[in-house]
């Protein structure tokens, strides 16, 4: 991957994140008219935009570096335990401490839609919470709503272990399995993380002449950040597939999120054949970039009940600038001091299971044929 494309890719995820952290800051009861709702307009977006970058990573991870199931599987569980499992112990802390001075604020829905149980939290631990087989109906870790995704993401990962390094009917029917468990929500996105995996290997199949992707370039972006406002005014209340999804049941607007994947898919591409391999980053434009982007999963995973608990013991009434300058500036230093944490257990829990794992797999190339 062209370091310039890399970058790039730092800040998409960062700003993503950054988005979903601002969607749920600019809401009551946190804050009250105080965050322009406008810079929280792309949190639903971010989240399908999450799902494509991860089946572009996958793919380019799986092509040029994890060539075995033990490999690959390590890397995933080594990625996503390194964060989870400290965001389910920070979240017991905070949910515990934010309850303990503030018990009021944690009766609000939006703060904690229900009690804290040893279920959401077990069946977070596994990536079960949103598998419609369990009949959860809306079960989260604590106050850590935006957990739902990962059960996505969790179940993303195993089925393309399986598709690459099984054989293949066995992968298939396994994954088909897995989806009927699931169910509907998890199997109706499947396709959005699917585009990513695609992208990245018809991405050289597409020739255009440089100025056709410049202008694809614009004219996707301009479109993305036009969504919120497509969105309100032409398909609230249409195209809506009752899907069950995150903290209860809702209906998702399935249609946006096809079309936010699509043309994100057609700004990865054009991306990727406008920055030339050869363009000259600036070190520290770079070192940026890899900073921020180091900051998104933490982010992502600790945001909500460090939000919950900061707004809850806050001094300050949730209309004030002060209060949101606190809860941002709080939430925000949590990320970035846990996350030096995250990075050093995933180094260590990786090469672990590799070592454990290596004569399980025999190191095994992912098969060719059937």
């Amino acid at each position: 991957m062209n370091k310039s494309f890399s970058v790039y890719l730092d800040f998409v995820r960062f700003f993503a994140a950054l988005a979903v952290f601002v969607c749920h800051l600019e809401s009551y009861p946190f804050t009250d008219k105080v965050v322009w709702w406008r810079m929280g307009a792309y949190g639903g977006m971010a989240v399908t935009i999450f799902f494509v970058l991860s089946g572009y990573v996958i793919a380019y991870v799986t092509d040029l570096r994890e060539k075995t199931a033990a490999d690959y599987y390590a890397a995933r569980i080594a990625r996503l335990y390194s964060v989870v499992g400290i965001a389910l112990l920070l979240t017991f802390c905070f949910d515990t401490i934010g309850m303990a001075v503030n018990p009021e604020f944690y009766t609000i829905k939006k703060a904690l839609w229900k009690p804290p149980s040893w279920q959401g939290y077990l069946a977070s631990a596994f990536f079960l919470n949103e598998y419609q087989v369990f009949g959860f109906n809306g079960i989260s870790p604590g106050t850590n709503g935006p957990y739902w995704s990962l059960s996505f993401e969790a179940t993303y990962y195993v089925i393309a272990g399986l598709i690459l390094f099984a054989p293949r009917w066995i992968g298939i029917i396994a994954s088909l399995v897995i989806l009927s468990l699931a169910g509907r929500t998890i199997t109706a996105l499947l396709p959005l993380w699917a585009l990513g995996f695609a992208l990245y290997h018809w991405r050289s199949r597409i020739q255009l002449p440089k100025l056709a992707w410049q202008l694809m370039l614009a004219v996707s972006a301009l479109l993305l950040l036009a969504m919120p406002v497509f969105t309100k005014n032409y398909l609230a209340g249409k195209f809506i597939v009752w899907l069950p999804w995150g903290a209860a049941p809702f209906n998702r607007n399935i249609f946006e999120d096809y079309i936010t994947a699509v043309l994100f898919t057609a700004n990865l591409v054009a991306v990727r054949n406008v920055l030339s391999p050869a363009m000259q980053i600036p070190p520290k434009v770079v070192s940026a970039g890899r900073w921020l982007g180091a900051q998104t999963f933490p982010l992502y995973c600790f945001h909500y009940p460090a939000i919950c608990m900061f707004a809850a013991i806050s001094p300050w009434k949730n209309t004030t600038v002060a209060n949101a300058v606190f809860v941002t500036v709080c939430t925000l230093a949590v990320v970035a001091l846990l996350t030096p944490v995250c990075d050093a257990l995933k180094d260590r829990i990786r090469p672990a299971l590799v070592n454990q794992w290596g004569k399980m797999f025999k190191a095994a190339p992912r098969p060719s044929g059937p």
